[in-house]
């Protein structure tokens, strides 16, 4: 998603007319730079390599030029979860859901941060609220885990975790 990110200041450029007749402010920061763009794109490809510390450090600079971008919250989330910080990670995965309430990954992400940081119960009610039918696999363990923590049958948060991330791993290109 964050590969598609629009040129800001083409846009504001071409609806600033329409504002000044309209006597509005503009919503948000006048403009992407290039040198923004670039750091997007560095983040991205090392969120990609799986090198998660160094994409955390560039997600967190995309960060200092536009705080509201969903796509780069929920990317740095998921860096934070791949090397343990989960209290930091819960954060980031609740500021995505803030600024896009949709953000279907995000619920994914925030109820598996839930069940490493011992509270499994908590990812029931974020889990029922994603849904994504290109990643059966997903579907089919979160359903499961759901069932067994409701019966209150469930594996201790380590197994849940570990079989979530496993169907996770297994839907690549399904899963964000």
């Amino acid at each position: 998603m964050a590969e598609k990110k629009i040129d800001k200041s083409r846009r504001n450029f071409l609806f600033g007319a329409v504002r000044r007749i309209k006597n509005e402010k503009a919503d948000g920061p006048a403009a992407s730079t290039a040198e923004g763009i670039e750091v997007i794109k560095d983040a991205n490809s090392l969120y990609v390599d799986g090198s998660w510390d160094d994409a955390c450090l560039k997600y967190k600079e995309c960060l200092e030029t536009d705080k509201n971008d969903a796509d780069v919250r929920y990317r740095l989330g998921v860096c934070l979860y791949r090397v343990g910080k989960y209290r930091q990670a819960k954060l980031e995965f609740e500021r995505t859901l803030r600024i896009q309430r949709e953000y279907k990954d995000a619920f994914l992400y925030l109820g598996l941060t839930m069940v490493r940081l011992e509270k499994p119960e908590k990812a029931v009610a974020l889990w029922k609220q994603y849904f994504n039918p290109l990643a059966v696999a997903v579907q089919r363990e979160l359903n499961l885990q759901m069932g067994m923590l409701e019966e209150g049958m469930a594996d201790p948060p380590d197994a849940i975790a570990e079989a979530v991330e496993k169907a996770i791993a297994e839907a690549g290109d399904g899963v964000g």
